[in-house]
């Protein structure tokens, strides 16, 4: 066994030890999958980031394996977000492109560093803001446009079944790098009602491949936040996400898709997510961008290092 680098990131937290926890590991040598795999199965994280550096243009400026407890994924929002956080915080980039100041971001104060990051589908974009109090923020681009599903009345009913919601919830199927079933709900005491079946929801997951359920219904009125989500997984091995990325990107993609609201459609808008299971986290959405693509994003501080024997 040899020692390795970790970190853990907060990432869309509000307040500390308020978000999704992300352990990004640094390899000193190659491991093999049965060993990341078993360590991220062990370590009780949502997600667990293998960060090498990249050595080449082709490589990009790193690469990343993300691994769930259950297997690896492909792509992931969070855990791109901590790993972003994590290169620039190492100083791995030397010559970092700065990206101009964006107000869709809120970053018109801010540096704002692009990076370029290789992953199971592919390369993706990577942003890290630094405001001038020091915060950090990062955001990732979905690897591909956004697709949306509609799924047939017996399956969606399935879903709002699992779910114990309306038996008219609308359900589709998204990706959006990540691809959940999304579900949308008319307001927050919907979304608070649901008493997931965890056990039949993996059984339809495995079954139609995706990560899980999204469910997320409109905030009226409120002034930053204009929808609520929850996201259960238990397919891979997280019965229910604290702050989702990818769920969230998926919820853009549908919202955009289903053009019932101009903020979506016209620039970045916030939701909020966490606050059944104790947390309180904030993803920001951008998009649609270049190719029909979205950015989410949020605040990153790591709150935890050391070193780990793999």
């Amino acid at each position: 066994m040899k020692k390795c680098e970790f970190h853990v990131v907060d990432v869309f937290a509000v307040d500390a030890f308020k978000g999704n926890p992300v352990m990004i590991v640094v390899p000193n040598d190659v491991l093999d999958d049965r060993r990341m795999q078993a360590f991220s199965s062990w370590n009780g994280m949502p997600e667990t980031v293998f960060l090498t550096r990249g050595t080449d243009l082709d490589e990009g400026d790193y690469s990343v394996r993300i691994f769930s407890p259950r297997g690896e994924l492909g792509f992931a929002g969070h855990p791109s977000l901590g790993a972003a956080h994590v290169v620039v915080e190492r100083g791995w980039v030397t010559s970092p492109t700065y990206a101009p100041a964006d107000a869709r971001f809120g970053d018109g104060a801010c540096s704002a560093m692009t990076l370029a990051q290789r992953c199971k589908v592919g390369m993706v974009e990577t942003r890290v803001l630094r405001s001038q109090d020091g915060g950090v923020r990062a955001f990732v681009k979905t690897p591909a446009a956004g697709e949306v599903y509609a799924l047939p009345g017996q399956v969606a009913h399935d879903v709002s079944v699992r779910l114990s919601s309306a038996p008219d919830a609308r359900a589709y199927q998204v990706r959006a790098g990540a691809n959940w079933i999304v579900v949308k709900l008319p307001d927050p005491t919907a979304l608070q009602a649901l008493v997931p079946d965890l056990q039949a929801i993996e059984e339809m997951s495995l079954s139609l491949s995706v990560s899980g359920i999204t469910a997320y219904a409109p905030i009226p009125n409120h002034p930053t936040d204009l929808f609520e989500v929850r996201s259960f997984g238990p397919a891979i091995g997280v019965p229910e996400d604290a702050i989702c990325g990818g769920g969230n990107a998926c919820v853009a993609v549908l919202e955009t898709y289903l053009a019932e609201s101009p903020r979506t459609t016209c620039g970045g808008y916030q939701t909020r997510q966490g606050r059944f299971i104790g947390r309180d986290g904030r993803a920001q959405l951008v998009g649609p961008v270049e190719g029909g693509r979205y950015w989410v994003g949020g605040t990153t501080k790591t709150v935890m290092q050391g070193s780990v024997s793999l």
